[in-house]
C-alpha cells in the first residue's frame, strides 16, 4: 500500500475519537456542562464536537479529554497479517 492510498489519517482518527468521546460521555451520564468542566473547556466547544464538527479540536485534545474523563488511551500497532492489509482506526474497548 502506498502512502497516497491511505485516507487522511487525521480525519479518520479524529472522527473515531469524537465518536468514542461521545460514547464515553453518554455512558458516564455527564451533561455537556459537567463534561466541559471536567475537560477544562467550555460547553459550546463540546457541543460542536458532539455534533460532528471536530475540525475545531485537535486529535491531541480529544485524547487529553478522554484521559481527563478517566479513560486509558493506548496506541497499538499490529504486525501485518497480509500485504496491503493495513488500516488506521481508533476503537473503544470496555
Amino acid at each position: 500500500m502506498i502512502a497516497d492510498d491511505l485516507p487522511d489519517v487525521t480525519q479518520v482518527v479524529r472522527s473515531d475519537l469524537r465518536a468514542i468521546f461521545s460514547r464515553v460521555l453518554a455512558e458516564a451520564g455527564l451533561s455537556q456542562t459537567r463534561a466541559a468542566k471536567v475537560c477544562f473547556t467550555d460547553q459550546p466547544t463540546l457541543s460542536k464536537i458532539l455534533s460532528g464538527r471536530s475540525d475545531s479540536v485537535s486529535t491531541d485534545q480529544l485524547l487529553r479529554w478522554l484521559v481527563q474523563l478517566g479513560c486509558t488511551v493506548e496506541i497499538s500497532v499490529q504486525s501485518p497479517t497480509t500485504p496491503k492489509a493495513g488500516a488506521i482506526r481508533a476503537t473503544f474497548h470496555e
